[in-house]
Formats: C-alpha cells, sequence, structure tokens
C-alpha cells in the first residue's frame, strides 16, 4: 500500500535552486537510502517529506490518511529535567494512564460491592486497550533499544542536561524508534553510535515493520538496511533497485548506456549537418531543409556529467627507519576510570592498523598521547627516528578557525605562490573565492578537505587518522580510500567506518569493555569472524549440562471433584508464573538486547503466557466461588 507520493517537487531558496522537478513514492515497509554529496538537499528533501517545508507551487505531496511519519527534528524537544529513563518513558504515557485507570479500578473493586459488573466490564475494555498498546511489553523495549543504543543501566538516573550532545541525539532516537512510526525518516542516524551500536541499529531496522528513508554516507549498513537507492544528483532525485553495491553496479552501467547513445547521436548529427552543408544550395536543397528541421526538433541526449571529486594523493617526503612507534606497559585513567593499562604495541613501517571499540573506551586518547597532546598514568611511547606524523583531528581542532582557507594552506608552505596554492586547493574543490573564505565560516565536509590539503601537502611518512571519514560524503571517502591505498607510509587509524576499515587495514586493535584491549591481524571482516567465533564458544561453556531426571508416574487428576479441578487449575497458575519469571530473568540480561529476533521471540512468549494467564485466573476465582458454595451446603 502506498503511504506517500511526491510529484514534480521543486525547491528553491531566493535565486538558488536545490531540487528540481522530481517524483517518487514510498510504499509500506519499503527501506530506501538517501545519498548525494554534501550539500546537494538530501536534508530539505526529508523536511518536505515530513511536511516541515513546503516545495515550490507546483509540486504536489499526497499522503495516506492518519499517517504517521517520525522525523528525528520533530522528536529533539526533551526535557533537561527528566532523567534518561523518564524521559524515554513518556513515549509510553498513553499506556501509562490506561495502567494508572486499571489499577484505579483494581482497588474499587476490593473496597466496593455496588456496581461491580460495571467495574468488572470497564476493567475488561482497559486491559484489552493495554494490552493492544503494547502494555505487557513496554518496558521490555524500552530496556532493548536503550542498551542497544549504547545507554548503560548507570545511564538511567543522570538528567537530560548532563547528557552530551550525541548522548542526547541517541535519547532523541530511542524515543523515535520506541513510536514505531509507519514511515521513519533518518538523517545520518550512525553518526554518534560505535560499531556495536550501529550493529544493533542495523538489525533494529532490518526488522522494523514500518517504512524507511534513511540520508547515510556508511556503505556498509546501506548495504545490510536498504533495498531501494535515492540519489540527489544535478538537483535532480534518480533512483535505483537494490543496495549500495548494486546501485554503483547499476549507475555506472546507465553512464556507460548514455555514452554510447550520446556519442552515436552525435555521429548521426554531424553526418546530417555534413549532408545539409553540402546540399542547402542546389537540386536537394528541400532534401536539406528537411533534415535540418528534423534536427530541430530532435531530443538532444546530454552527454552524461561525471561529478567532480576531490584529487587526494599522499606521499612520504622521507622513507623513515623500520621501527615507527613502540608503546611499553602504556595506562591511562580519568579520575576512577580506568582506560587501559599496559599496554603495548609495536608499529612497522608499512603496516595498516585500525582501532576500533565502544565509545569512551580511549581509542582518541591513545592517539593524543602517541603525538603528545596528552599524559599517560605510565609507560612509554617511542617515536622511531625519521618518522614523521600527520595528525587527522576528527574534531577539526588542528585548523586555526581565523585563518583563510589559503593561509592555512601557507602554513605548511609558506614558500608556495599564490596561484599555484590557488590551484592545489582545485584539486579540494575550493574555487578562486573560496581561497579566501575563513575557516570558521565552511562546514564540516570542507573544513576535513582542508584538513586533508594540509597533510597532502606535508609529506609525512606515518598518518594518524581519528575518524578520518566523518565529514566525507561517499564519493570522497572512495577518493580518501584510494589515496590510503596508494600510500606508502604507515597508517594508525581510529575509525567506526567498517567498509573504509575493510579496504584499509590488515591489524585491528579492539579496545573492549573493562579496559580490555585484544588485537587481531587482518581487516574488519576477520575481525568480525573471530569475534562471533569466541562469542559462540563462551556461549556453549556457559550452556549447563543435560541431566537425565526419572519422573515417577502420576495418576491422572479425578476431575469429577470442584476441589482436583481448583488444584489442577492452581498448577498450572504456578507453571505460568515460573515461566513467566525466566522470562523476566533473561529479559534483565544485557546481551539478549544485542539479538533482535530472540529478544522478541521472548517477548511474544511472555505477552502469551500474559494472556493465558488472565483467562486461569478467571477460571480460579469462579471455581473458588463454587468451592466456597459446596463447602456451605
Amino acid at each position: 500500500m502506498l503511504l506517500i507520493r511526491g510529484d514534480n517537487i521543486s525547491k528553491s531558496y531566493g535565486d538558488k535552486l536545490i531540487i528540481k522537478e522530481s517524483s517518487f513514492q514510498i510504499s509500506e515497509k519499503e527501506k530506501i537510502g538517501l545519498i548525494g554529496a554534501n550539500g546537494v538537499g538530501k536534508t530539505t528533501l526529508l523536511k518536505i517529506i515530513s511536511g516541515e517545508i513546503e516545495p515550490d507551487n507546483k509540486g504536489k505531496i499526497v499522503k495516506k490518511k492518519n499517517l504517521n511519519i517520525g522525523y528525528l527534528t520533530q522528536e529533539i524537544n526533551l526535557n533537561p529535567k527528566n532523567t534518561l529513563y523518564n524521559e524515554g518513558i513518556k513515549t509510553f504515557n498513553e499506556t501509562l494512564m490506561i495502567k494508572e485507570k486499571m489499577d484505579n479500578l483494581t482497588k474499587i473493586m476490593e473496597k466496593e460491592k455496588d456496581n461491580l459488573n460495571k467495574a468488572i466490564r470497564e476493567y475488561g475494555e482497559l486491559q484489552e486497550k493495554f494490552e493492544n498498546s503494547g502494555g505487557y511489553t513496554y518496558e521490555a523495549r524500552l530496556k532493548a533499544v536503550f542498551y542497544g543504543l549504547g545507554f548503560k543501566k548507570s545511564d538511567w538516573r543522570r538528567l537530560v542536561e548532563h547528557l552530551s550532545g550525541g548522548e542526547k541525539c541517541r535519547l532523541a532516537y530511542a524515543k523515535l524508534f520506541l513510536r514505531e512510526p509507519h514511515l521513519l525518516l533518518l538523517d545520518e542516524p550512525t553518526n554518534h553510535l560505535d560499531i556495536e551500536a550501529t550493529e544493533w541499529l542495523e538489525k533494529y531496522l532490518i526488522d522494523y515493520e514500518g517504512a524507511m528513508v534513511v540520508i547515510s554516507h556508511d556503505r556498509y549498513f546501506l548495504d545490510r538496511v536498504v533495498q531501494k537507492i535515492w540519489e540527489l544528483e544535478g538537483k535532480e532525485l534518480k533512483h535505483y533497485s537494490g543496495n549500495y553495491t548494486h546501485y554503483l553496479k547499476e549507475k555506472e552501467e546507465k553512464i556507460k548506456q548514455q555514452e554510447k547513445r550520446y556519442k552515436l547521436q552525435e555521429r548521426e548529427i554531424s553526418r546530417q549537418e555534413e549532408f545539409i552543408k553540402k546540399n542547402i544550395v542546389g537540386q536537394t536543397t528541400k532534401q536539406a531543409q528537411s533534415r535540418r528541421k528534423m534536427l530541430n526538433k530532435m531530443d538532444r541526449i546530454e552527454r552524461p556529467q561525471r561529478e567532480k571529486k576531490i584529487a587526494i594523493s599522499f606521499s612520504p617526503k622521507l622513507r623513515g627507519g623500520n621501527k615507527v612507534l613502540e608503546v611499553s606497559r602504556l595506562t591511562k585513567s580519568f579520575k576512577e576510570k580506568l582506560l587501559f593499562k599496559n599496554l603495548s604495541l609495536k608499529i612497522e613501517r608499512g603496516e595498516r592498523i585500525g582501532i576500533i571499540g565502544p565509545n569512551g573506551t580511549g581509542k582518541t586518547t591513545l592517539l593524543k598521547i602517541v603525538i603528545g597532546k596528552e599524559k599517560s598514568n605510565g609507560g612509554e611511547v617511542k617515536v622511531g627516528k625519521g618518522i614523521k606524523i600527520g595528525y587527522y583531528d576528527q574534531h577539526l581542532a588542528e585548523l586555526n578557525p581565523e585563518n583563510s582557507v589559503l593561509k592555512e594552506i601557507w602554513s605548511i608552505n609558506p614558500e608556495m605562490k599564490i596561484e599555484k596554492a590557488r590551484s592545489f586547493l582545485g584539486r579540494f574543490l575550493f574555487t578562486q573565492e573560496d581561497a579566501f573564505t575563513s575557516v570558521k565560516n565552511l562546514s564540516g565536509g570542507e573544513k576535513a578537505r582542508v584538513l586533508l590539503a594540509k597533510i597532502m601537502l606535508s609529506g609525512v611518512n606515518f598518518l594518524i587518522l581519528d575518524e578520518p571519514t566523518n565529514h566525507l560524503d561517499i564519493s570522497s571517502r572512495r577518493i580518501l580510500e584510494k589515496a590510503l591505498v596508494d600510500y606508502e607510509g604507515t597508517i594508525l587509524v581510529v575509525s567506526h567506518d567498517r567498509y573504509f576499515l575493510d579496504k584499509i587495514v590488515e591489524k585491528i586493535i579492539y579496545f573492549g569493555k573493562g579496559s580490555n584491549v585484544e588485537i587481531y591481524s587482518g581487516n574488519y571482516s576477520y575481525f568480525l569472524e573471530k569475534k562471533r567465533e569466541k562469542e559462540k564458544l563462551l556461549k556453549e561453556e556457559k550452556k549447563p549440562k543435560k541431566v537425565k531426571i526419572k519422573r515417577a508416574k502420576r495418576k491422572s487428576p479425578k476431575r469429577v471433584s470442584i476441589l482436583s479441578s481448583f488444584k489442577e487449575i492452581e498448577d498450572k497458575i504456578i507453571f505460568l508464573e515460573k515461566e513467566k519469571e525466566k522470562i523476566t530473568q533473561e529479559l534483565e540480561k544485557n546481551e539478549i538486547y544485542q539479538d533482535t529476533k530472540k529478544l522478541n521471540n521472548l517477548i511474544g512468549k511472555y505477552q502469551e503466557l500474559s494472556q493465558k494467564l488472565d483467562i486461569f485466573y478467571d477460571e480460579w476465582e469462579r471455581s473458588a466461588l463454587s468451592l466456597k458454595g459446596f463447602a456451605k451446603t
């Protein structure tokens, strides 16, 4: 069923056209990835779909009646004085109000005998509403989303005003997911997530029953989650089937076909123009004029335009020694929090090492200790002879905000002539005028390109990179990867970009929880395979051994007696309560929230047991009344 349709959508801001005459439709359960270069209008399109802004006059948005759309900018209003838990539980206000009414009715039924039937009937109606609104599972769902997005139980009592920007963003996403709208609109949802939380989000969205449009530069994420790609290019929305990898093949094939058709048409136009030139005067004038009219009416095929791309290449000026870095028994803690202890590491020339792990485990801190911007609590760091470091800071603090783009380049090479410097900046998509723009007025993506340009000019032989793909669009990420593959120096990189890690690194340092650091000889996919093998072995070790127990045969309970019937119902209730308690204990375990399928099965069983218990409790009450009446006779 169609949820929303956009017809002939255009959007301009003043004289600047952002989106031109683009159409689309979104059906139930459809999962769409929206991609394009930074600044092309992806967020603008999401805002048009959400209804936050209107398209230009000719455009039309048609929505299904009562369509519930979830878009983060509409959800970001958080109460700073609430705890994280109370802010999350607000999502279930309607369900909690029903529960409160049920509790009040229970008290009334216990005290008053008049109008008991009316109260029981009203309670039954409320109970049905409570169940339909997820009343038996809302707490389990809340825990699942909180754990999945990286919030520990110790975080739940923290005030919203004390959360970081990234944590507030994750809380807003948690509230959005718990609402379970028909259509999710997500703008870079993995930006503030570490790898583990991103993997949870992927599983969550794969299983999500609603439709979704997601802006993302995370190619691994797009490959796993989406079934269609929309690309904003040249102000127009283009549609591709399949995930990101399929889109790449389909787009390249379309470009090749268009190039072929363009060349064939140009050849035909040249042939016709040559005929017209030779025959416009003479006996075949009419034929030449006819062909000229035909050419004037011809629909011209446009030459396919390849998007402008940055040009990066890293080339060390000095080879440097074979021993690049030696870290010995390094320890670092902040107040009472230990990040790592007795960490030792050797890096040889030409090695490419990736550092991964949950947020807050000390990955960036290690890089800062290596470059001398942070002090350790113990241990030693030795940088090899002839080793020159180039550091990419994810917060882009290495740039002077008051400098122009040109001055930043001159800070690395003051001798570079202005024309050569401006030409060099052109390789990073900065126009002649852009060279004089202050760094503080640049976007995140533009600042990232300036910092990459500075590192490229410096000719270093050891690249230390902290989240280098964060501010780059997909095209720029691919070019950076190619430059790093060709780089002859040494690389140490912190990254959450799994696609990037698979392309670049050949060794993984994993910063786990509880100051645990492990080293894997391989790329990200290798690390993932080994980590899953280890987790499987741990699960096998924890499984209880099967013990055969001989049970004595029991005779079937007599059903002729009200007493035995009552006892039978009691036994069933006790059994079901025990089963329900087992599931509750399972839901208390943190690891269950990493397995969406298992979690949903447990929630389903919990709901089923609750329904059965309601039925048996009703039977128990009837039997108790019958037994009471039997006793009086």
